[in-house]
């Protein structure tokens, strides 16, 4: 593996998949001529139908994405107003696992027990796998993957979600071919790689094996983000309160959509300072060399060359980041307030010096689904429950293997609810009157006043609007 320096990211964009390949280097880290992850090799399915149709549709997904959230915090989640023990790194699993197989497969699916196990414990089996194999020497791998449990599990989830999923996708064929598939069930990922799919990409086993990879690489890493957050709101309550003060004034006189979670620009820059500090590993720009090739400053990459980028050496660098051993969760926060870089410094977006998601034109296309889901979690977790450290502990200390870094999975926090009503509790006006209500029926009232004028009663129009509703 070869490590390269910052400076070369724009050389290394520039080249073409034909000669430096991402794909490739992903299969290999994740071993998948043993794990079968090498089936992102022959399809490209996944990455089309995340860029195509996941993405643009974020909008009208954000309304069921709440909603399961809602359904899955009763589940996972305490109730009581004490202070209750928790581990956030397994409830949170459940929520985001959850909150994704709404969108990847849509109702009733993604409340199947067995297909939560499935799209959870697959990933867990291929880390597993991937960290111990690592350990030996690359000659002794075909002997250690006939020997290993991790494996014989990982192989048994992928004939576990074909069974389950064959069905499911013959079903959804024969209701698209009659136009029958009802609009929640139609607007998954599922159906989407069913009906772009294709001669090569359609048979069902093959899509129900795409469904559990694309689990892999969405459900672990949300999650992982998820609970550095939450450990890190714990570590810096004063910023806890800020993003809630936030939240508070985004869905003030406003329909929660998904422009609203854009709208929370602290916590953004929180979960990206988060980010920034636990990195999910410490190389990232993955390629593998297709063809020699010479860089600019003479290193010469052989043809099979992995080569990356220590992702976390360049965020941690002084030249790079002010102040980098200091936490400040709303660094990107205020450098968006800088002029012309309000679209820049987002969680979701790209940059040549941060690129846990990678870079250019083949940087992590679900990136934007992620940064969604983890928002819809979050908001609801902060607005409705309260967070601490067991007394007399700081922030669990987080766990690496090889290049992957993890959130302790036993650490513990304490949590107690706050209400269901917390945030969506209007906020009250001058006189008393809730500032949503009072907007409504302010413009209400204003359309009457427009509409007096058009028709001739001007001297109506200005007692249309009461004075109550001008303060």
């Amino acid at each position: 593996m070869v490590v390269l320096p910052v400076s070369m990211v724009d050389e290394i964009k520039a080249l073409p998949i034909e000669k430096a390949n991402p794909t490739v280097a992903h299969a290999h880290n994740l071993l998948g001529s043993y794990t079968k992850m090498d089936l992102i090799l022959h399809s490209n399915l996944h990455f089309r139908m995340i860029q195509t149709r996941l993405t643009p549709m974020l909008g009208s997904l954000t309304g069921p994405m709440e909603n399961e959230v809602k359904f899955a915090l009763n589940e996972h989640f305490p109730s009581s107003e004490e202070w209750t023990k928790m581990k956030p790194y397994h409830t949170i699993l459940g929520l985001v696992a959850r909150t994704s197989a709404r969108v990847f497969v849509g109702l009733p699916l993604c409340r199947n027990e067995k297909w939560l196990e499935i799209s959870t414990q697959f990933t867990e089996q291929i880390f597993v796998s991937v960290c111990f194999m690592r350990l030996f020497p690359t000659w002794t791998h075909p002997i250690l993957s006939k020997l290993m449990p991790s494996i014989w599990k990982g192989h048994s989830y992928i004939r576990q979600s074909q069974k389950l999923l064959v069905p499911e996708i013959l079903r959804r064929k024969e209701l698209m071919a009659t136009k029958n598939l009802d609009r929640g069930t139609h607007d998954t990922l599922l159906s989407w790689m069913i009906e772009c799919a294709d001669s090569s990409e359609s048979d069902p086993n093959h899509l129900a094996h795409l469904e559990i990879v694309i689990s892999l690489a969405a459900i672990h890493t949300s999650q992982m983000n998820a609970v550095h957050v939450l450990y890190d709101l714990c570590a810096h309550p004063d910023c806890l309160e800020e993003i809630r003060q936030e939240i508070r004034e985004v869905v003030c006189g406003n329909d929660w959509q998904k422009t609203s979670y854009a709208q929370l620009r602290k916590l953004d820059s929180f979960m990206k300072e988060s980010q920034r500090f636990n990195p999910p590993s410490m190389l990232s720009y993955h390629r593998v060399m297709q063809w020699p090739h010479v860089l600019s400053d003479g290193t010469v990459l052989p043809k099979g060359a992995h080569i990356c980028m220590p992702v976390n050496a360049i965020q941690m660098d002084p030249e790079v980041t002010t102040d980098p051993e200091v936490f400040d969760g709303l660094r990107y926060y205020k450098q968006r307030q800088n002029p012309g870089e309000g679209h820049l410094h987002q969680f979701a977006t790209t940059e040549k010096n941060l690129l846990n998601f990678g870079h250019g034109r083949y940087a992590c296309p679900g990136r934007f689904f992620a940064s969604l889901e983890i928002k819809v979690i979050l908001v609801r977790l902060i607005m409705n429950y309260d967070f601490k450290f067991l007394d007399g502990r700081g922030r669990p200390p987080n766990l690496r293997a090889h290049e992957f870094l993890f959130p302790n999975p036993d650490g513990e926090l304490l949590v107690r609810f706050r209400g269901n009503g917390v945030l969506y509790r209007p906020t009250l006006g001058a006189r008393g009157i809730p500032v949503p209500l009072k907007r409504m029926v302010c413009n209400y009232h204003k359309r009457i006043a427009w509409w007096l004028v058009l028709t001739g009663n001007g001297n109506r129009a200005s007692k249309a609007v009461p004075p109550a509703l001008l303060t």
